[in-house]
């Protein structure tokens, strides 16, 4: 219990040490101040939009496969301890040799 107590001290000093605002990378901030260029009306309203679905979707893909590796480790793990009880039961029975 003391460990979780670190870690949750630990996850609160770092969220206040964070700058209160952030600023974009300087590529993505160049992308959209030269986005005027050679570029119809259309495309220049739509493109800090698609900038951010790009960041999201680059952020949600990681999230995903770790969830659904860890969903997959869960559920053999369950698995894997209902044949163990069977086992202890009598109730599955075991090869023989």
């Amino acid at each position: 219990m003391n460990w979780l107590r670190i870690i949750a001290i630990a996850c609160i000093l770092s969220a206040t040490a964070l700058p209160p605002t952030v600023r974009a990378c300087p590529l993505c901030s160049e992308a959209i101040a030269n986005s005027t260029d050679n570029h119809s009306e259309a495309e220049i309203d739509h493109f800090p939009a698609a900038m951010n679905q790009s960041i999201y979707l680059m952020l949600a893909v990681p999230y995903t496969a770790f969830g659904v590796v860890g969903f997959l480790i869960y559920r053999g793990m369950k698995q894997n301890d209902e044949y163990r009880k069977g086992l202890g039961d009598g109730t599955i029975s075991e090869p023989e040799a």
